[in-house]
């Protein structure tokens, strides 16, 4: 058979409820610091000078951007319309050369330029005509 294990006994320290606990009467009670909401003003106290001038250049900083920002787009913005524009002019004016072009080679044909010449009472000299390849 198997033997038995010795097992030491153990105490426990275990304090006796026959007395109740009573606080000392001559003590005064000290009121612990409790966390109250502090005011936005108390919240600024604790706050150092270094901290609150870098939140200002922050903030100045943010405000900068955005004014920045919305000025380089309205500058994109204008110079967008102003290529718009010159491009429009510029067509115009090509259509314009065109059209010019276009009536040129027609008052320059050789048979308006003939018929112009005999109702201003010119004539042909065969002699002066020449034929260039």
């Amino acid at each position: 058979m198997a033997e038995l294990k010795k097992v030491d006994d153990f105490q426990y320290d275990v304090p006796l409820m026959d007395e109740p606990f009573t606080e000392p009467i001559n003590e005064p009670k000290v009121q612990k610091n409790v966390n109250l909401p502090q005011s936005p003003k108390r919240k600024l106290r604790n706050i150092s000078l270094l901290e609150k001038t870098i939140g200002f250049l922050l903030l100045v900083a943010i405000i900068g951007i955005a004014v920045l920002t919305i000025q380089v787009r309205t500058s994109i913005t204008q110079m967008t319309n102003e290529i718009t524009e010159t491009q429009a002019t510029i067509q115009e004016k090509e259509e314009s050369a065109l059209k010019l072009e276009q009536q040129k080679n027609e008052l320059s044909k050789a048979d308006r330029i003939k018929e112009v010449a005999k109702n201003k009472g010119l004539s042909d000299n065969l002699d002066n005509i020449r034929k260039v390849k």
